[in-house]
């Protein structure tokens, strides 16, 4: 069976003044507070057989995504536990839902914006992205088990049926059947006062399984999800919360359903567990189930899934093969994802995606909606939304990858083609090739006289090849005015004392570019003690007249960087911008590096004869040996599955190690 989404947009009715933000899953306006004891909770020592009064006062109405003190499980309609089918004016009525036109008018936040997915038969497909960008109401979605405040429109199919405006009393009947769902929060859906076996019964006696039949199958699907002997009668409170995760892994799989819906099914287990119900899953698929796996780890959706689509703020910006992901994203936004995600062969400190997500008020973002917090916006990203494009080269088999983005995913910056160079006799590069995206950190390594520098410095312009070209942004360097280009070039050269005049002040020495390029005005001042505040230096009058000989090297160093920074640049060229300072000094040099690279989106070239140091700051390390690049590639794989002998080398060296 087939999941399929077509021009799903999901938005949220707010009342009041309500603010943008918070969880769009909870009904904003009649919404109860699982945390407040509300004058309709129902004792949790009620009978089990008594069924719920339906007549419930309807300005109490319960969202069916949260679980107030009523314990109420709204996803399971079980005739010999809790009654679920609540009267709708109280209760969860799914027709609120049902492909209800969206006013653009009405006070609304959009949770999806007009979603296009299909899970096939025998695929997972994984959904990422930050909390709050919809994956949740996504999976609810698939269920219809949105809030009643919803305003849905598009179409949601299983196989060839459309359920967008299927009943709740049909829904039932596919509900845990065709289609099961593991939820998110788990203490919303177990219920506090019956046993774990019972609650795995629970689907299975709804179907007329007989009792003494669903607890055997309820059990041994317990114990394939490693839940240890004599925990199975136990309550929800007296077990672990990753125990709780697979109790709710288990009633999802109990009834053996077509399609899978995982809300964050491993959020809470250790990584062994989680590596299990990594086969769990992979099995399910074998077996020919459509899964949909909501999960932001990243490492875990990799492992599992087939394709990957990158959800934010409603809208799916990238839809890739999985074994792409953390190797060879093509959106901005999908790089920062792998770039704040901690895993074990990575060793370059964490960025969080700069800035924050737009207003999900309706109709507030205009042209690109990850435009603000991109590395690599130019003008037309906010004038009008980018469309879909396909993914070149993607496998080559049609396999459906694209990007939204105006300039086709991750652009490349800088484009170094076949250049060598030479100083008489003596050939000190040759026929290099090598590229930097937008917003990129490159670092470039290899011992004293490998040419490393002179690389550097024909990047930067300062000096010409003798053969090959260079192209920055789609133009030859040689073609770019001078003045231009160095003003989106910025270089911290390897000793600051030999850049910085010792007849310059601080304020003299941050203030030449700005001199230089004609940009020297009234609003200088300020922007001189801006960019000294940037690299943690003082900006009190009487550190901005010291002179170079009177700061120690870390300070100088600063200067330095403010210098290279003062102009905001877009590359910049770092020459062993830390090899003359202490350990100390060099870790919060790199750290201030990597903070401003993150925080402004500018591209990087490091260049540093210490590959220990690159794999800490580098998204891509490139090995120069006599000349030649000998190895390019992603830090961590360079670094964990170096291939070339000089690359081993660098290595070994770097851990101490006899060469």
């Amino acid at each position: 069976m087939t999941l399929k989404f077509k021009d799903l947009t999901v938005k949220y009715t707010m009342s009041g003044t309500s603010k943008d933000g918070g969880d769009t899953n909870i009904n904003s306006t009649t919404a109860i507070n699982p945390n407040i004891n509300s004058t309709t909770d129902i004792n949790p020592n009620i009978n089990s057989n008594t069924d719920i009064n339906p007549n419930i006062n309807s300005n109490t109405d319960i969202n069916s995504n949260i679980n107030s003190h009523t314990a109420i499980n709204p996803n399971i309609n079980s005739s010999t536990d809790i009654n679920s089918n609540i009267n709708s004016s109280t209760g969860i009525n799914s027709n609120i839902n049902s492909n209800t036109a969206i006013n653009s008018n009405t006070n609304t936040i959009t949770a999806l914006d007009n979603i296009s997915l299909e899970i096939n038969k025998g695929e997972c497909v994984a959904v990422i992205g930050e909390s709050g960008s919809g994956k949740s109401t996504l999976a609810l979605a698939s269920m219809k088990l949105l809030a009643s405040n919803t305003l849905m429109s598009g179409r949601i199919f299983l196989d060839d049926v459309d359920i967008s405006d299927m009943t709740d009393k049909k829904m039932e009947q596919l509900r845990w059947n065709k289609i099961s769902i593991v939820f998110q929060n788990y203490g919303d859906v177990l219920n506090p006062v019956h046993r774990i076996i019972d609650q795995v019964a629970e689907p299975l006696i709804k179907n007329g399984e007989s009792r003494s039949v669903a607890l055997e199958k309820s059990g041994k699907m317990l114990d394939h999800l490693k839940i240890k002997p004599g925990r199975d009668i136990l309550f929800p409170h007296q077990i672990s919360a990753g125990e709780r995760q697979r109790v709710l892994m288990a009633m999802a799989l109990i009834t053996d359903p077509d399609i899978l819906v995982l809300d964050e099914p491993v959020a809470s287990v250790d990584a062994i567990t989680k590596s299990y119900l990594a086969k769990v899953i992979k099995q399910q698929v074998n077996a020919g189930k459509a899964v949909l796996l909501i999960t932001h780890d990243l490492s875990f959706a990799h492992l599992c899934s087939d394709r990957i689509a990158v959800l934010y703020s409603g809208m799916i910006l990238e839809l890739l093969p999985s074994q792409k992901l953390l190797d060879a994203p093509c959106h901005p936004y999908t790089r920062a994802l792998v770039r704040s995600f901690p895993m074990m062969e990575r060793a370059k400190d964490l960025a969080g995606v700069r800035g924050a997500p737009p207003s999900k008020i309706s109709g507030a973002t205009r042209g690109c909606i990850f435009q603000q917090r991109c590395t690599q916006s130019i003008n037309v990203c906010s004038q009008k939304q980018p469309q879909a494009m396909s993914i070149d080269g993607s496998n080559g088999d049609g396999d459906g990858s694209y990007v939204v983005c105006h300039r086709g995913g991750i652009a490349t910056m800088l484009c170094v083609k076949n250049i060598s160079k030479s100083y008489g006799d003596i050939e000190v590069l040759k026929h290099i090739s090598i590229t930097l995206d937008e917003g990129e950190i490159l670092a470039l390594v290899g011992e004293t006289g490998s040419g490393k520098t002179t690389l550097a410095y024909l990047t930067a312009g300062t000096i010409k090849p003798d053969g090959g070209n260079i192209v920055f942004r789609g133009q030859e360097v040689g073609t770019i005015d001078k003045k231009e280009f160095f003003r989106t070039v910025g270089i911290i050269y390897q000793s600051p004392k030999d850049s910085i005049s010792h007849r310059f002040t601080v304020f003299e020495a941050i203030a030449e570019p700005l001199r230089i390029h004609g940009l020297f005005d009234d609003n200088s001042v300020k922007r001189i003690k801006d960019a000294l505040n940037e690299v943690q230096l003082p900006d009190e009058d009487y550190f901005m007249q010291k002179y170079p000989h009177e700061l120690s090297g870390g300070e100088l160093q600063r200067v330095a960087i403010a210098r290279a920074l003062i102009l905001k640049p877009d590359l910049l060229i770092a020459d062993e911008s830390t090899s003359f300072l202490d350990p100390s000094v060099q870790a919060k040099i790199l750290k201030l590096l990597l903070d401003l690279q993150n925080e402004r989106g500018i591209s990087m070239l490091f260049v540093m004869h210490d590959i220990g140091v690159a794999r800490k700051v580098s998204d891509r390390i490139a090995v120069l040996h006599n000349g030649m690049i000998v190895e390019n590639g992603p830090s961590h794989r360079v670094i964990s599955n170096p291939q070339h002998f000089y690359t081993k080398l660098l290595i070994d060296a770097s851990k101490g190690t006899e060469v």
